[in-house]
C-alpha cells in the first residue's frame, strides 16, 4: 500500500498533472468558437500502455502536484544511483580486460623466449 503524505494523499504518485482544454459539446455554450474553451486540472498516466486521466478538484491540485514531484525525484535519484553502478562495473570490466591483455603478453613472451632456448 502506498504511503500516504498529510491530508490523506500517497507520498509519491506517477504521473503528471497538466491543464486540459476542451469543448463541451453544447451548441449554445461559450466554448463553440474554439477560443473560450473549458479547462479541467487533471492527473494523467499511463497503465498497460494506455493512457488515462483522473480530474482533480482544486484542493488536491497542489498535494498531488507535490507527490508527482517526489516521484519524479525518487526516480531520478535512482537513476543516477543505477548510472552510477553501470560505470562501475564497466571500470572493473575495462580494468579486468587490461590485466588480461598484459596476462597474455607476459605468457605469449614466456612462451617465444622457451622456444628460442630449446
Amino acid at each position: 500500500m502506498a504511503d500516504s503524505g498529510s491530508g490523506g494523499f500517497p507520498r509519491m504518485i506517477r504521473g503528471s498533472v497538466v491543464v486540459q482544454r476542451r469543448r463541451c459539446g453544447k451548441g449554445s455554450c461559450r466554448c463553440t468558437d474554439g477560443e473560450s474553451l473549458h479547462e479541467a486540472t487533471v492527473l494523467s498516466y499511463s497503465e498497460g500502455g494506455h493512457n488515462h486521466t483522473v480530474m482533480l478538484s482544486a484542493d488536491q491540485v497542489g498535494p498531488v502536484r507535490a507527490a508527482v514531484d517526489r516521484y519524479r525525484a525518487a526516480q531520478a535519484k535512482l537513476e543516477a544511483q543505477a548510472n552510477a553502478g553501470l560505470a562501475a562495473l564497466l571500470t572493473q570490466a575495462k580494468l579486468e580486460a587490461q590485466a588480461n591483455a598484459g596476462l597474455a603478453a607476459l605468457l605469449t613472451r614466456r612462451a617465444a623466449a622457451t622456444r628460442r632456448g630449446r
